[in-house]
């Protein structure tokens, strides 16, 4: 069975003839791990050969700057097409660390353009990766920036947006009703390129819980977010939310949203797989929970087989599972323990399964 088939299967909460493979790989440092060699970019060519490296069965990409753009930088910090301020460092290239978003009041929401979703070269790489991928792997495509909260977040800042939800609403709509916009449009573009699977990214929560209150969810990020949800569901492409921390208080409501799988289901913060399954596993297609903040980086090949096979056994039966870790490979995971986490996992996870 060819990899786009395997994940497809899955997502359908059917069983394939193996669990699918997937992670997030996107870091300079990552690549270089993966493959035991330096590399100068992340191109689309070195992007595929590290998730082929690993085995995977899928790759999520994510649409570029538009032709012609070159980020600015004043040594380490960095300002990228949304104005949007990182600092950079050898191991956070491709996310930066975040410090600062464009729109530092309400006010200067009046006078912020946003980028053009359209521009000619945005889907150059979405494009390219769709080209010399094959059917061996599926790809899914991230919007630029998150979904429409993780979006106004960042061009707040995330303490400044969690406050205009309170005390200025409705500038706190607009700039959601803003991004939301741009998510379906960039999102509708990918989808017509070629991609099936839209990779939500949208974290919602903390090690503890959600950001916010199950009541001010619905009341305000819900109707947006699913806003995107049944726009690229509309358009064909299966819709994957990625949040990490415990969002168990917002499961209903994801799921009400039509969303088709979740990711990493993070084991730091407490979100049990084996509830997981019992509750949704017959609604919701679950994706991860092999520790990637420990376990992955420091564990034993023991310990990393170990994980990765109660993960299988707890959610794979019946289908519905892709194994991966609960955030990413990140430059912190050994090239060699993310490999050997999928080759436990391919000989492992071949249906029927064995207990």
């Amino acid at each position: 069975m060819r990899g786009s088939e395997r994940v497809i299967k899955a997502l359908d909460l059917e069983e394939p003839d193996r669990v699918p493979l997937f992670d997030f790989l996107y870091e300079h440092r990552s690549f270089e791990n993966v493959l035991g060699r330096r590399i100068s970019e992340v191109t689309p060519e070195v992007c595929v050969e590290g998730h082929r490296a690993l085995g995977l069965d899928m790759v999520c990409v994510s649409p570029g700057p538009r032709r012609g753009w070159r980020n600015k930088f004043e040594g380490d910090m960095m300002v990228d097409e949304w104005g949007i301020v990182y600092k950079v460092s050898q191991d956070l290239k491709t996310l930066p660390w975040y410090i600062r978003g464009p729109i530092s009041e309400p006010e200067a929401f009046e006078s912020y353009q946003m980028p053009d979703p359209s521009a000619k070269g945005r889907l150059e790489f979405v494009e390219r990766v769709l080209e010399i991928v094959g059917e061996d792997m599926v790809v899914a495509a991230s919007f630029p920036i998150g979904g429409p909260f993780t979006a106004a977040s960042f061009l707040t800042g995330f303490d400044s947006f969690l406050k205009y939800l309170l005390t200025e609403p409705r500038f706190a709509q607009r700039l959601l009703e803003s991004v939301t916009k741009y998510c379906c449009e960039i999102g509708s573009l990918c989808i017509d390129s070629g991609i099936e699977i839209i990779f939500l990214n949208e974290d919602l929560g903390h090690v503890d819980g959600p950001f916010v209150s199950p009541s001010l969810f619905k009341s305000s990020l819900k109707p947006h977010i699913e806003k995107v949800v049944r726009s690229m569901r509309r358009k064909g492409a299966k819709v994957l939310l990625h949040s990490d921390g415990n969002i168990s208080l917002l499961l209903d409501d994801i799921l009400e949203m039509g969303i088709q799988g979740l990711h990493p289901i993070e084991r730091k913060a407490s979100m049990d797989i084996v509830d997981m399954k019992r509750r949704f596993g017959d609604a919701i297609a679950l994706i991860g929970n092999v520790d990637a903040s420990s376990t992955l980086p420091w564990g034993t090949r023991e310990e990393i087989a170990s994980q990765t096979i109660e993960c299988i056994h707890a959610a794979a039966p019946g289908g519905g599972y892709i194994l991966a870790s609960d955030h990413s490979i990140h430059p912190g995971i050994p090239g060699q323990n993310a490999k050997f986490m999928f080759e436990t996992a391919r000989r492992c996870g071949t249906y029927p399964l064995k207990t």
